[in-house]
């Protein structure tokens, strides 16, 4: 008996207000949270494979149509300058994401790059300045307040950088890498190779006592508050010139993994940043409305059916990843069902269990000879099934 299938390309009122535009975010995350987590196995059986492909469409109809809300939003958000309360001279020129290129290897500098300067001396000099060395007036700039900014743009930088690079890695593998350049042990090196250690004001040390592991979190944080003087004092171009400097210092960190991601990595552009508002909403949600399965998911299709479970548990200690010194998992997809108990499929390895258990699915749908003993069973299973439902619906109407 052939399911309805949700239309994937549902129609959007205009008028949707902004609570029932949150609603919808909200049923995207939950789905998100119980499909792609790494408990997804235990929920799979518990709700069974029909269900699974029900909220599969329901997702894909989700993010089609909060595709189209935002656009719509977009649209209507730019206040006219007659509708502004008041106006900030002073905040930086919003930069677009497409400003930032790519790290390339062959631009990557060899040698540190020159420190990108501040235009206000106020500022400068607050991006130095402990909070304790001040009058203690709420007015009083220091670096701590600074950093605060600084660490908005240090993320979304990277964030972006990393994305464009290395495009098709999974967001807990960009994650990991954000992570090497915005640590503080990374920004407080950056701090004393360019002199900030010699700059910094701090309190009395006969009443303001700095362990080793306290000055690196305080000269991780001036660096990002060097950061947010620059932008500040520089409206029009601050972002722009932040942007191509951390660029450069970071691309020294990652120079083996940019050069990793040129020779190996898959030569095609990401929908992400192809997709730049050129053709209208509606063709463009046509082209992505589809969201490609991953590899659990579509395992599960491949040979999941009533009353069968593929289980993810790690199937070997913990060790270190050489390449990154991060831990290494290593994850196994198991089988109950068609007269296996705990039957291993295949394993993969990754820095994070989800990833790993992602390359375990892949291992067992790369094994042809044993996916096809469990598709055939699936067919015979389903077809049982099929035959059982159509006999009660028969019953039903009689």
């Amino acid at each position: 008996m052939e399911r309805a299938r949700i239309d994937p390309r549902p129609s959007v009122s205009s008028s949707v207000t902004p609570a029932q535009s949150r609603k919808i975010a909200n049923l995207i995350k939950a789905l998100d949270e119980a499909l792609e987590e790494d408990g997804m196995d235990q929920t799979l059986d518990f709700i069974g494979d029909e269900a699974l492909n029900r909220c599969l469409d329901l997702r894909t109809s989700l993010r089609s149509a909060r595709a189209k809300l935002d656009d719509g939003a977009t649209r209507s958000s730019f206040p006219s300058r007659e509708q502004k309360s008041h106006d900030f001279f002073n905040v930086p020129k919003t930069f677009s994401p497409y400003s930032l290129e790519p790290w390339k290897s062959s631009t990557i500098p060899t040698t540190l790059p020159p420190l990108p300067k501040v235009f206000n001396l106020t500022l400068e000099k607050s991006a130095f300045t402990h909070i304790g060395c001040g009058s203690g007036r709420p007015t009083d700039l220091s670096y701590e307040r600074l950093e605060w900014i600084g660490d908005a743009y240090i993320e979304l930088i990277s964030t972006l950088l990393i994305s464009q690079t290395f495009p098709f890695l999974l967001p807990g593998k960009q994650s990991q890498i954000r992570e090497r350049l915005v640590k503080n042990i990374t920004l407080a090196e950056f701090s004393r190779q360019y002199g900030f250690d010699k700059r910094l004001v701090l309190p009395d040390p006969k009443i303001f006592s700095v362990k080793p592991p306290d000055m690196t979190k305080i000269l991780g944080d001036v660096f990002e508050a060097y950061v947010a003087a620059v932008i500040l004092s520089d409206p029009p171009n601050g972002v722009a010139r932040v942007s191509q400097w951390l660029k450069d210092i970071w691309g020294m960190i990652l120079a083996k993994d940019i050069i990793h991601e040129e020779r190996t990595g898959f030569n095609l552009e990401s929908p992400i940043w192809n997709l730049r508002g050129t053709q209208p909403v509606e063709e463009d949600v046509s082209k992505v409305e589809k969201q490609p399965l991953n590899a659990k998911e579509r395992l599960q299709h491949l040979i999941g059916s009533k009353g069968v479970r593929l289980s993810y548990n790690e199937a070997a200690p913990v060790n270190k990843d050489p390449s990154n010194k991060l831990p290494l998992f290593t994850m196994g997809v198991y089988l109950d069902g068609y007269g296996e108990k705990a039957k291993m499929l295949g394993t993969g390895q990754g820095n994070g269990k989800r990833d790993a258990g992602y390359k375990a699915a892949e291992t067992a749908m790369a094994n042809k000879k044993l996916m096809k003993v469990y598709v055939d069973k699936k067919k015979l299973v389903d077809a049982q099934l099929q035959l059982e439902q159509e006999a009660l619906d028969d019953q039903q109407n009689a």
